[in-house]
C-alpha cells in the first residue's frame, strides 16, 4: 500500500505559541484500564496528564499517544507528546525526572525530548511494533502473573512461522478485526511477522510473536496471535490459515489471545526504515 493511501491528516502541527515535548513510556497494563481516558477508570493517559499539570503548574495540557492500548496490554515503548504553552521553558530533563516523581507505580517515562511543532505522536508514526509472549510456567508464578500468556505446551514454531509468513504484506484483515473497530478501511501493511523462542530473565523459555506494521485494527494482534496458536495446536495447515485471512469473515477467527501477553514494543518515526516495503508492495 502506498503511504499516500494511509488517509492521515495533511496538517497536524501545533500553533506557533505552543510547544511539543515527545515522551517515551513503559507501563504495566494490568494496573490500568488502558491508555485512553475512560470515565471513572484509571488510564495511563489520565495519570500522565495529571503528572504534567503538577509539574508545570498549568491548568490544562494536551496529551496525545501514538495509539491506544487496551486494558491489560503493556508497553515497552509507547510514545506520546504533550502540548503546552511555549512560555513553559522547563528543560527536557525536568520532564523526564519530574514526571516520574508524580507518576504512580507501574508507569514511567524513559525519554523526554523537545520536538518540532510538526511532530505528532500518532500521525508522524511510520511503524508500530507489538510483541506477544507465551510461557509454559506453573500456575500463580509471581514473575509471570499478568505479564505473559500461559500455554500447556509450546506448538511447533515452524508451523507457526508458516502462518506468520502469510501475514506479511498488504491484506484486508477483516477476519481479525474486533467488532468495535471504526476504521473505514481494513487494509494494513505488515512489515514483520515472525515467531521465535527466547529466554526469560527468570530462566524459562518464552515463545514470542513479533509483528510490525503501519497500523493495526482493534484486537487485530491478539486475534492473529490467538488464532495461530489455536491452529498450530490443532496441526492446521498454512493453506487453511491463508483461506481464513482471505475470507474476510470474523466468524472464522479463532480465540482472541489474552491481553496479559501483549506489549506495544516500539514506535518508529523513521520514514526510511521500511521504505523497501512501499517500493515492493505499492500498487498491489
Amino acid at each position: 500500500m502506498a503511504r499516500t493511501d494511509w488517509h492521515r491528516p495533511s496538517e497536524f502541527s501545533a500553533p506557533q505559541n505552543m510547544r511539543r515535548v515527545s515522551l517515551t513510556l513503559r507501563y504495566n497494563g494490568s494496573l490500568f484500564c488502558g491508555w485512553q481516558s475512560q470515565n471513572n477508570e484509571r488510564s495511563v493517559q489520565d495519570e500522565l496528564e495529571k503528572a504534567v499539570l503538577k509539574l508545570t503548574g498549568l491548568d490544562e495540557a494536551s496529551v496525545v499517544g501514538s495509539g491506544r492500548t487496551d486494558s491489560g496490554v503493556h508497553a515497552m515503548g509507547q510514545v506520546a507528546h504533550i502540548e503546552i504553552p511555549a512560555s513553559c521553558t522547563l528543560p527536557d530533563r525536568a520532564f523526564l525526572h519530574g514526571l516520574n516523581s508524580f507518576l504512580p507505580a507501574g508507569v514511567r517515562v524513559t525519554r523526554a525530548l523537545s520536538v518540532e511543532n510538526s511532530f505528532h505522536a500518532r500521525y508522524s508514526a511510520m511503524a508500530r511494533e507489538y510483541r506477544y509472549f507465551w510461557a509454559v510456567v506453573p500456575e500463580h508464578d509471581p514473575f509471570a502473573e499478568n505479564l505473559v500468556s500461559r500455554l500447556r505446551e509450546f506448538p511447533d514454531t515452524e508451523l507457526l512461522n508458516s502462518y506468520a509468513g502469510i501475514v506479511r504484506g498488504t491484506h484486508d484483515f477483516t477476519t481479525f478485526c474486533g467488532a468495535g473497530d471504526q476504521s473505514p478501511s481494513k487494509f494494513r501493511d505488515i512489515y514483520i511477522s515472525e515467531f521465535s523462542m527466547v529466554q526469560s530473565m527468570y530462566g524459562y523459555p518464552v515463545l514470542c510473536y513479533r509483528i510490525c506494521g503501519n497500523a493495526f485494527l482493534y484486537h487485530m494482534v491478539r486475534s492473529l496471535a490467538g488464532t495461530m496458536i489455536q491452529m498450530a495446536a490443532e496441526k492446521k495447515s498454512a493453506e487453511e490459515f491463508g483461506r481464513i485471512l482471505e475470507a474476510r469473515d470474523r466468524s472464522l477467527c479463532g480465540k482472541t489471545a489474552p491481553a496479559s501477553g501483549l506489549y506495544l514494543w516500539r514506535i518508529s518515526y523513521d520514514p526510511e526504515e521500511f521504505r523497501w516495503f512501499e517500493d515492493e508492495y505499492a500498487g498491489r
